[in-house]
């Protein structure tokens, strides 16, 4: 992907991240710019992102207060540029979710989901 210009804002922002092994591990919450020229360093991912989206000094604070810091700041992932493989209907990494730290959340509830599937099947 060296040397492509890419329209970030259309192209990239809220697409599903893909892992190596195909495993979906999140979206694309916002884009990391850096140098000069300004170029793409990262791609972030996660609910530490959304207060810096919000209006400068009120806002976020606030944000943070009434929701809370685990769901706004709690989390945020960089994927260096590196470790992007492919820019199509989703972003294919190089890399496996776990070793990038996407996903977590996923793994955290897999057994709680699993036994509220389980639970629903066996029926009442």
């Amino acid at each position: 992907m060296e040397g492509e210009r890419l329209d970030l804002v259309y192209r990239v922002l809220d697409l599903q991240l893909v892992d190596v092994d195909g495993r979906r591990c999140g979206k694309v919450d916002d884009v990391e710019l850096s140098g000069e020229p300004l170029r793409a360093t990262a791609l972030l991912s996660g609910t530490g992102t959304f207060p810096d989206r919000l209006p400068r000094r009120l806002l976020p604070r606030l944000a943070r207060r009434l929701v809370g810091r685990f769901v706004l700041g709690g989390n945020l992932v960089r994927i260096p540029w590196e470790d992007i493989d492919e820019i199509g209907a989703t972003v294919r990494l190089r890399r496996k979710a776990v070793d990038l730290g996407l996903g977590q959340g996923d793994d955290e509830l897999a057994p709680v989901i699993g036994r509220l599937l389980l639970a629903r099947r066996e029926g009442p």
